[in-house]
């Protein structure tokens, strides 16, 4: 049980010798991974940002299409979203918000505004943090985020993450530093994203005032 467990928190480093014997079936289980990490709340627990940075390594040591793959996660990251959002709907308002009172209705009236306002632009973002990826689309459900604006945001998000992490993995996976550092440079990389971002609005802030 507690080799399994290991397993389970560690399937990354395992994502090799899958792809050696079992090849064929290698795709569906990257899917599953994903799609169950962004879609069902029990398993945020599962490897992400590390988990496709060795996809992309493993990847670009081996025969299997690294254009299939980019498809897969990003289908997935797509799916689990919407699974998320529907959960959020439908169980969220039942159970989560009548029954246990989570989040009770200020912050729940908090959270609406903040994706009224934020929640296209957070989308494109919220992937790359652990827990926040498999929240937000469960929170957007629970506050009923306009579903078109929720869809665009989170394909945009889903076509962003999977393409950053993969292919930073496709491109730099045998560089050890990269490797062993994996968490920050994904961080640090976020967080220029974010930087240019609020440079951005801050520059068009100023212009409107003089």
């Amino acid at each position: 049980m507690i080799q399994t467990w290991q397993m389970v928190l560690n399937f990354d480093a395992h994502l090799p010798d899958l792809v050696s014997m079992h090849a064929n079936m290698v795709y569906f289980i990257v899917f599953g991974v994903i799609f169950l990490q962004i879609g069902i709340l029990p398993f945020f627990f599962l490897p992400s940002n590390p988990f496709l940075f060795v996809c992309g390594a493993v990847w670009a040591a081996s025969h299997l299409s690294i254009s299939l793959l980019l498809v897969v996660l990003t289908a997935a990251a797509i799916l689990g979203n919407l699974c998320g959002y529907g959960l959020g709907k439908t169980l969220g308002q039942i159970f989560f918000v009548n029954y246990l009172k989570w989040p009770n209705q200020t912050t729940l009236d908090k959270t609406r505004v903040f994706y009224h306002k934020h929640g296209e632009k957070g989308f494109l973002f919220c992937l790359f943090l652990p827990v926040v990826r498999t929240i937000a689309p469960f929170l957007a459900g629970i506050t009923q985020m306009v579903f078109y604006k929720f869809v665009r945001s989170a394909s945009a998000g889903s076509a962003l993450w999977v393409l950053t992490c993969v292919l930073m993995g496709y491109f730099f996976g045998n560089i050890p530093i990269i490797m062993h550092h994996l968490g920050t440079f994904t961080l640090a990389g976020l967080a220029v994203v974010l930087l240019v971002v609020i440079c951005k609005k801050s520059w068009e802030y100023f212009n409107k005032l003089n």
